[in-house]
């Protein structure tokens, strides 16, 4: 099975979504994350750029869709959750596959057991894919939050291997990547993101055990030239994957 290739787009306007993930498609993409300002790490996009990107990836499933109301910790209010409950369903009606969501509590960053079922329970019910984002990089003990994202049948998950905040990415993670997917034994898929490029993956890859585990690879900035997602920067990344 080739190793999927998910292209991170800011979601800036219809016309914008639309060409990047046109691009993203061209250069051999397999799944789309789709995110308002990505300046504060990723918000849900707007429904009318989300059937932009519908329209863009064609009928490619992996659409996936960033539900978070705002940027900032992860711990959020009952309007908030109400609200990512809401988006979730919207999500759906645009033509989402899948969303992408995470939920913690403070103190600690531990994660959010009643808010997880909630929004795991929404997403399923409606035929969506669920991926827990880099706020499982944020929490303290990550092999017992994987362990419980597994329980809640959470079908992927993204992270660095580092801490949420530190300038590391998946390089200098690893180490960490390879004993969560150890941990996951296939019953999830590990999605390796953070400073991900054409030019690194290769040795990000050949650390992995990715012979015998689901995993994929997310990249955001490094298939960017001049602000605008290039067809052979992604391709460039899918063929660095594809030697694997």
């Amino acid at each position: 099975m080739p190793i999927p290739v998910e292209i991170c787009v800011n979601s800036l306007n219809p016309d914008y979504v639309y060409r990047s993930v046109a691009a993203a498609h061209e250069g051999g993409a397999s799944r789309i994350e789709l995110c308002g300002d990505m300046s504060v790490g990723g918000t849900t996009p707007a429904m009318a750029h989300l059937e932009a990107a519908r329209k863009a990836f064609q009928d490619r499933r992996g659409l996936l869709c960033m539900i978070r109301p705002r940027g900032g910790d992860f711990s959020f209010s009952t309007v908030e959750i109400r609200l990512m409950e809401q988006q979730i369903a919207d999500a759906a009606q645009a033509g989402a596959d899948g969303v992408v969501i995470g939920a913690l509590q403070l103190p600690g960053n531990t994660l959010n057991r009643d808010v997880l079922g909630r929004l795991v329970d929404t997403a399923k019910t409606r035929n969506l894919s669920v991926t827990f984002h880099r706020a499982l990089d944020a929490t303290p003990n990550m092999f017992e939050s994987l362990d419980l994202l597994m329980q809640y049948g959470v079908d992927r998950i993204l992270s660095s291997g580092t801490a949420w905040g530190s300038a590391d990415g998946a390089f200098e993670g690893v180490r960490m990547l390879k004993q969560l997917m150890l941990r996951a034994e296939n019953q999830l898929e590990l999605v390796v993101g953070g400073g991900v490029s054409p030019e690194n993956i290769g040795k990000i890859l050949q650390q992995l055990p990715i012979e015998n585990h689901s995993t994929s690879v997310h990249a955001y900035s490094s298939v960017l030239e001049e602000g605008e997602v290039s067809v052979k920067r992604v391709l460039s990344l899918c063929k660095a994957v594809e030697s694997f």
